[in-house]
């Protein structure tokens, strides 16, 4: 994935098994990040034993650059376990006999993020679908953090997560956790979000641009909107590049490869769509992997562009302390955010500041500017 090395696995001595995967080295981390790294191994390591072949559901296509840090940190955590992938699909292309038949048994994995709930309605019916199809399996979903507003969607989700008796649910923040805790029956664990594990040359730098560049939602998971109002990317006057990373750019070089990868996905589904799941699915990891390298390293240009970044988006506080990037983390509408920094970022970095409105943010990027190095203000 995005250039890393992989360990060569050797062939087995039994030509009639496929090989047993071994763990591969431990993994590449952002050395000030290894903490989280060695947490969610702990967490893992107790329920993907090595060797163990598994499905992996929800691979992102959309634009969302968080998707893709997740989606690379868990393919980087897989491997690292020695985990066998013989199964992924994304939103659009599950198909629960293709899973079978290219996973008779083995554990399945649920992607991890911030879409357990009702906020982000395809990825949570997707998520009960497959917990439906397949009751005999263990099925694993990996950190999320949960959000219903609708008891309506919180009591048809109860139904069918007590009705699995074999899931666990990972959790990315407190709030989460003893919010699960307290609805469902099935285990659930504390572990951090996964885009920690994302490998260090995936994490592209960029050219410095601007004094401070502002990160802001344009969804349903926004406060208020960004500072200048919702639209494209702009600048104000003697303040903040205002952005959201959901809107790709014109970079006809990136966009001609994204459309590459897109293909290569069409032919792999095609190919499984044919009558051989099995042998398409090393294409279609190769496809996902691909346009999670090109998301993320357009967002880390994007975040690398400013001396100073404010953002609500969580990925993009997860991102710029993986860079080491100074930056304001913002509230968002839900508390996504805030229970994060609650759960994890106690020991954070000193160029690293919260707050709770953009009054209050403008005042902390100034004053991270001000305090930064000579060089990296650009003086």
């Amino acid at each position: 994935m995005c250039g890393a090395n992989e360990t060569p696995k050797k062939p087995t001595k039994t030509p009639q098994k496929r090989p047993t995967r071994k763990p591969s080295a431990p993994p590449s981390y952002v050395p000030h990040c290894a903490h989280y790294v060695s947490y969610v191994l702990t967490v893992l390591d107790r329920l993907v034993p090595a060797g163990t072949r598994c499905a992996l559901i929800g691979a992102p296509l959309n634009s969302n650059v968080g998707d893709s840090a997740i989606w690379l940190g868990q393919r980087a955590l897989l491997d690292a376990l020695g985990a066998d992938v013989r199964y992924a699909c994304d939103l659009m292309s599950y198909d629960a006999g293709q899973l079978a038949a290219c996973l008779p048994d083995g554990p399945i994995m649920l992607t991890g993020g911030g879409t357990l709930g009702d906020l982000w309605e395809a990825s949570q019916l997707l998520r009960e679908q497959v917990l439906r199809d397949f009751p005999d399996r263990r099925i694993v979903q990996l950190p999320q953090s949960v959000h219903f507003t609708d008891h309506a969607n919180l009591t048809r989700a109860r139904r069918v997560f007590d009705a699995h008796p074999d899931l666990t649910l990972l959790l990315r923040d407190r709030h989460s956790l003893h919010r699960c805790r307290a609805v469902f029956e099935a285990p659930s664990l504390l572990a951090p979000d996964l885009a920690f594990a994302v490998p260090p040359d995936a994490l592209i730098g960029g050219t410095v641009a601007h004094d401070v560049i502002w990160l802001a939602r344009e969804d349903k998971e926004s406060a208020k909107g960004p500072p200048a109002g919702r639209g494209t990317a702009r600048k104000e006057r003697g303040g903040p590049y205002v952005f959201d990373w959901t809107r790709e750019g014109e970079d006809t070089d990136w966009r001609r490869a994204k459309e590459a990868l897109w293909r290569s996905r069409a032919r792999a589904l095609c190919r499984a769509a044919s009558g051989d799941p099995p042998g398409a699915v090393p294409a279609l990891l190769a496809a996902y992997d691909g346009l999670a390298c090109l998301q993320l390293a357009r967002g880390c240009r994007l975040l690398a562009a400013g001396r100073v970044t404010v953002t609500d988006r969580l990925h993009g506080h997860v991102l710029a302390l993986l860079l080491g990037l100074p930056h304001v983390l913002l509230a968002d509408r839900y508390g996504k955010a805030r229970s994060y920094w609650d759960t994890w970022t106690t020991h954070r970095p000193p160029t690293t500041a919260w707050a709770w409105t953009e009054a209050e943010a403008r005042q902390r990027a100034g004053a991270l500017l001000a305090g930064l190095r000579p060089e990296r203000r650009g003086a």
